[in-house]
This record gives structure tokens, C-alpha cells and sequence, in this order.
């Protein structure tokens, strides 16, 4: 498992810019949803619905063109479900920024062929635990199996493809290791351990040592770096939604977090 040269390179540049603009607090990392309805920085395991509304391509383009960071995480309500997520990935891409497109895998393999391979496009799949843990809390059979053959298709497509754990008070740390070394060889490229902006905001500091205990199992320093970057950027975009509900309730929460 390596941390990729040009992501890593992003990253330091990121940083350095913000130190030198005065702008040290900036995060590199900007947390979208292209859901204008039902926005959240959790991941959704609905189906998709005819009530739910989206951003257009375009817009989510414009406004991740907008953000200055160089690393677009698209989460909230699954992505996958947006008629256009492809064309939004791989146009977001196309302006020279990392991608993780942040999904819960079980429709993946059925749209993988409306993307293309990029090294900096990142297919992150959310992972709850362990098999029957994971197929528990996502109240679906097979869903992990569907991950497992959604990152099989990926990987011999030629796609990055990411796991993300999103750390409760429940998480148990032994099946986090597990799993990481499960799907380590599994070729999986990158591992991310948050809070998954389910402490953002509320509570957070509870949950602060599981998730650095569970953080240090990816045994990637680099990984476990940008799992902290994640967080900070779930609590910028936690931050934003809640302004954006006081000044105008009602309106679009297309989130970000920069």
C-alpha cells in the first residue's frame, strides 16, 4: 500500500500555498454533496428516488472549481445515485483535482463503465465492519459481498480504489484491523479511517481516541494524515451547512468544506 507521488505532491503544495497566503487554517481537502435534497455527510444507503433532487454537473463542476483545495471528496447522499455522476467526476477531475468519489459500492460495479481510470481519480468504498457486521448496519445480505465484487471490477478496469471506515462508538477496533488486512489483500490502494462526520460538531471529542486508535491499524502515515485532513473537512462543511441553515432555511446545502 503506497500513498500516491502526485496526491502526496497536492498536498504539500496545498499547504505550503495556505502558509504563504496567510491562510494556515485552509484545508485541502473540500467535502461536497451533490444532493440539493436530504443533504449529509453520511453515507445513504436508500434507493434512489424520483423526490430526490440534484445539482446539475455542471454546477457541482463550477463550484468544486471554486474551492481552492486540491482534493474533492464527493459523499453526502450516495453519489451513484446522481443520473450524472460520471460526467461530474470525471469532469472535476479534469481540472487537475484528486477525486474521492465516496459511495457505499452496492451499485459500483453496475456503472463502473462511465468512468474513466485517472490517477487522480479515487473509488472509495464505505465499509462498516466485517461481513456480517457490514451487511448489518447496511441492512443488506449481500452487500458486502457487492463491495468485494465492485472492487474486483474496479481494480481490473484499472481504477484507484479507497475503503473508508467511519468510526462510532460501537466501532470495535479488532475488526478494523482485520478488514484492513483483509482488503490489503484484496489490492485495495488506500485506506481512510474518520469520524465520517458522524461526531461533527456533537460530541466529537468522545469519539476522538477510537478513531486514532483505528486511524493507527492503516499503518500508513500518509493515510493516516489525510484520514485527519477528512475530519477537519467534515467539520468545515458541519460548520458551513449549520450557517447556511440559519441565514437562508430552505435553500439549496450543497456542502462544502474548505
Amino acid at each position: 500500500m503506497r500513498f500516491p507521488l502526485g496526491l502526496r505532491a497536492a498536498l504539500l503544495n496545498s499547504r505550503i500555498s495556505a502558509i504563504l497566503g496567510g491562510a494556515s487554517t485552509r484545508q485541502p481537502i473540500s467535502v461536497f454533496s451533490a444532493c440539493a435534497t436530504h443533504p449529509s455527510p453520511r453515507l445513504n444507503f436508500d434507493e434512489p428516488s424520483t423526490e430526490l433532487e440534484w445539482h446539475s454537473a455542471e454546477v457541482c463542476i463550477a463550484r468544486a472549481n471554486g474551492s481552492k483545495a486540491p482534493v474533492v471528496w464527493l459523499s453526502g447522499t450516495d453519489p451513484l445515485f446522481h443520473p450524472e455522476i460520471a460526467s461530474l467526476a470525471n469532469g472535476i477531475v479534469r481540472s487537475d483535482r484528486h477525486v474521492f468519489l465516496h459511495t457505499n459500492g452496492y451499485s459500483l460495479r453496475q456503472r463502473i463503465h462511465e468512468f474513466r481510470p485517472d490517477s487522480r481519480l479515487f473509488l472509495t468504498l464505505d465499509f462498516a465492519g466485517r461481513e456480517e457486521i457490514h451487511n448489518r448496519t447496511t441492512g443488506r445480505a449481500d452487500a458486502f459481498q457487492r463491495s468485494l465484487e465492485a472492487i474486483r471490477a474496479a481494480k481490473l478496469s484499472g481504477f484507484l480504489v479507497a475503503a473508508h471506515f467511519a468510526v462510532t462508538g460501537e466501532t470495535n477496533l479488532c475488526d478494523v484491523g482485520e478488514l484492513i488486512e483483509f482488503l490489503d489483500e484484496k489490492d485495495v490502494d488506500g485506506f481512510i479511517v474518520s469520524g465520517g462526520g458522524h461526531a461533527a460538531g456533537l460530541g466529537a471529542e468522545a469519539l476522538h481516541e477510537t478513531v486514532e486508535d483505528a486511524r493507527a491499524l492503516i499503518r500508513c502515515a500518509a493515510w493516516e494524515s489525510f484520514s485527519r485532513f477528512l475530519d477537519r473537512a467534515y467539520e468545515g462543511a458541519y460548520v458551513a451547512q449549520q450557517t447556511a441553515k440559519l441565514s437562508a432555511p430552505g435553500e439549496s446545502a450543497f456542502e462544502e468544506g474548505d
